[in-house]
């Protein structure tokens, strides 16, 4: 080895130990180090080379990049908002229009259901007066933005957080969203999701169906609600006949509705109105002359009347409950859906129903009531009805509600029976007073006792001989008359007991039932259910209901036929004489209940069925009718066949007169088939020389009959229309009473033709 190797290997060893080498995680910490500070250094924050707290205050450039995140935050919560946010369902007071309810013509309007008065229409059918009007009032930018208005968001935004948010600067998009959609609260929430919807609705539909949408959804004042319904009320036409300064001025209501009315307080709106006019000149939509002709309208006085009162509030609900029990619509929906209700109801003679109640006489106690029904024989159809003298002041209908006992009016149903089993209208029965019949205790007295001897059937159905009708129930079976009145139209829940007591009418049916059980006499035998409600047509003119009018017959037609020739002898030599004055071929049935509790005429013509019951109420029950009208009792031959008379006279006024069809072959019973007649008591031995049967009229009886006319031995005269059951034996005959009055002057009808109110049809 040379020296000179040596030599440096002793030199290196004594230079001491070689360097340790850098530790790798260290190294990782110091380069992590430096990028923090070159990226510190990119944002400039802390400020380099600024001395003191200063350094602290942000850069420009990070001024620049926070703008910036701050915006890309906005678009992106702008974006997710307008995803995520959808059109809600309408809100249903705000889709809610009116449905009109209107008599058989279709055109007359008794009244309207709804929950807000409101009548939706399409944009060419308000004015363009009205279109422009409502442009310079709320949007003059209307046909330019897309729905929203930043400026007016700003401003409801800084209003909401302030507390102090008035409202306005909205767009009449945003306005349609918020009153169609949505709400009036004031929160941000409220007014972010309005924005987001406005939006969309601007994409969905055309400018026009937005002003429609809208026109036909504010507030008016008066409870309108829609352009259509506001027209109306304050200037008695439709939208689309709207001027310039009318529209003007419904524009001007836009912003304050219902603050004032502009026919009570105009300077309310003057100025408004004058700022309305100013925005259609500047948008070019009138000339500057046209503006300065513009003056401010006249406008209808605000109409003060209730649609409930009187009798159209009877027929309102009557026509709700058979829409929602038969139409198979809801109330809701009737309420909402702005249909157009054609009723059966006919203006004249509901008008003649009123008016024939009101020539009672003035001295009517105030707890007695009058009920009407009149029923058109050929489809059902009610065409009238006095249901009290006001809806507002008592709501239980006196025709379709309450009830009283039908007295004789019933003798029809077991007269009915007995022809169908044999029976015909000259077999003779006993008519004497006191006889034995079937389960009445005592014997079966007639009305006041009288007596009347043999006598026809015809002749019994004249008078209304109750011992006749007696034995007639006992003879067929009071099951058959229960049996003929349900055919007939009294319904199940009319409760008829099978007893031969039936026939006097204990029964207490409705004087709807009456009116449609009669009907079925009228239509020969075929029965129709009674309605009110022919057709339902939703705004679009598409058929929802229509009543479908099919009857069914009950009864052979020669049977009707000789129960129609039997009740024309009531009214023509009998009972019902005072209908003599009706003037045309009318058959009918006084009746007279039990302790006068009740008294009834039921009456129809070939095209008219009419029922008129009257009645006393005191603590929930029927009491005896008392005394009044110049008359010691009330019974069915007086004031009821009255009423009955004055009401057809009006309602068949120009109505062609139809007569009643020919009697026919009555079918035949089998000896077998038909019951036994009535035990007969022997004849009562006469005291004087034979006279012609008397009649409760001065008229002769128009129909031949034969009969005998042999004179009952006790009473002078045949009294009619008994129905008091069981009276004492031992109470002493009364003097005979105008059961069966004869034909009457017309003026008796009506002793005060000026009296506009008889008496209250409230309860007692």
């Amino acid at each position: 080895m040379s020296t000179g190797n040596r030599s440096a290997r002793r030199t290196s060893h004594h230079a001491g130990p070689a360097p340790r080498r850098a530790n790798p995680r260290k190294q990782l910490k110091k380069a992590a180090a430096a990028r923090g500070e070159q990226r510190a250094n990119w944002l400039n924050y802390p400020r380099a080379g600024v001395p003191g707290w200063t350094r602290w205050l942000p850069s420009l450039r990070l001024w620049l990049w926070g703008i910036f995140g701050a915006v890309v935050l906005v678009v992106a919560a702008f974006c997710i908002g307008y995803a995520v946010t959808e059109v809600p369902t309408g809100n249903p007071l705000a889709k809610a229009q009116t449905s009109t309810v209107y008599y058989d013509d279709g055109k007359s309007v008794i009244g309207k259901f709804s929950e807000q008065n409101r009548e939706s229409v399409k944009i060419d059918a308000i004015s363009e007066e009205m279109q422009q009007a409502t442009i310079a009032a709320e949007d003059q930018s209307f046909y330019e933005n897309r729905g929203i208005s930043i400026t007016g968001l700003g401003r409801a935004v800084v209003g909401v957080v302030s507390g102090e948010y008035a409202g306005g600067g909205s767009t009449i998009t945003q306005q349609y969203v918020k009153n169609y959609y949505l709400n009036d609260d004031h929160t941000l929430t409220r007014k972010v999701k309005e924005m987001f919807i406005s939006l969309k609705i601007d994409q969905k539909l055309s400018k026009d169906e937005i002003l429609a949408n809208y026109l036909n959804t504010i507030y008016f004042g008066r409870q309108s609600y829609g352009i259509e319904t506001a027209s109306q009320v304050y200037f008695d036409k439709p939208a689309s006949e709207l001027d310039v300064s009318e529209s003007a001025l419904l524009a001007a209501m836009i912003q304050r509705p219902g603050a004032a009315d502009p026919a009570d307080e105009p300077e309310a709106y003057e100025a408004r109105f004058g700022y309305v006019l100013d925005g259609m000149q500047k948008e070019g939509f009138i000339t500057a002359d046209e503006r300065a002709e513009a003056k401010f309208p006249k406008v209808d006085k605000a109409k003060k009347s209730n649609q409930f009162s009187g009798q159209k509030g009877y027929m309102l609900d009557i026509v709700l409950k058979e829409l929602v029990k038969h139409g198979g619509l809801s109330e809701d929906e009737i309420h909402r859906n702005g249909y157009k209700i054609t009723t059966t109801f006919n203006k004249k003679a509901m008008k003649a129903a009123t008016d024939a109640v009101k020539e009672m006489p003035d001295d009517v106690p105030k707890n007695v009531h009058v009920g009407i029904a009149s029923v058109d024989p050929k489809d059902g159809a009610l065409i009238a009805m006095y249901g009290g003298k006001d809806y507002l002041k008592q709501q239980s209908n006196n025709a379709t509600y309450d009830r009283a006992e039908a007295g004789s009016t019933f003798k029809p149903f077991t007269l009915v029976a007995a022809l169908e089993n044999g029976v015909r209208l000259n077999d003779v029965y006993n008519g004497a007073n006191g006889l034995p019949v079937g389960d009445w205790k005592g014997g079966l007295h007639n009305f006041g006792n009288a007596s009347y001897g043999p006598i026809s059937v015809l002749k019994a159905t004249q008078s209304s001989v109750n011992t006749v009708y007696g034995q007639l129930n006992v003879q067929v079976g009071p099951e058959k008359t229960t049996d003929v009145a349900r055919r007939a139209g009294i319904p199940e829940s009319t409760e008829i007991e099978n007893v031969d007591s039936n026939v006097l009418g204990s029964a207490s049916p409705h004087t709807i039932d009456m009116a449609t059980a009669y009907g079925t006499f009228a239509a020969e035998g075929v029965r129709h259910e009674t309605f009110t409600v022919r057709s339902v047509q939703s705004p679009e003119g598409d058929e929802v209901y229509k009543k479908e009018v099919e009857g069914e017959r009950k009864f052979d037609k020669a049977v009707m036929a000789e129960t129609s020739f039997a009740l024309r002898h009531v009214i023509s030599s009998g009972s019902g004489g005072y209908a003599r004055n009706l003037g045309r071929p009318a058959a009918g049935k006084t009746g007279t209940s039990n302790d006068n509790k009740s008294a009834w005429f039921t009456g129809y013509t070939p095209q008219l069925s009419t029922a008129v019951s009257i009645y006393r109420k005191k603590d929930g029950g029927n009491v005896d009718l008392g005394s009044w009208g110049g008359r010691s009792e009330i019974t069915g031959g007086s004031f009821p066949v009255q009423v009955w008379t004055a009401y057809m006279q009006d309602a068949l006024k120009g109505e062609k007169i139809e007569q009643f069809p020919e009697r026919g072959k009555l079918p035949t019973v089998k000896t077998s088939e038909r019951p036994l007649p009535a035990p007969q008591p022997p004849k009562p031995k006469q005291t004087a020389k034979p006279k012609p049967e008397p009649e409760a009229t001065r008229e002769p009886t128009k129909e031949p009959t034969k009969e005998p006319t042999k004179e009952p031995t006790k009473e002078p005269e045949p009294e009619p229309e008994p129905t008091k059951e069981d009276p004492e034996p031992e109470k002493k005959p009364e003097p005979p009473k105008d059961e069966d009055p004869p034909e009457p002057p017309k003026k008796e009808l009506n002793p005060n033709p000026d009296r506009t109110e008889v008496f209250p049809g409230g309860n007692s």
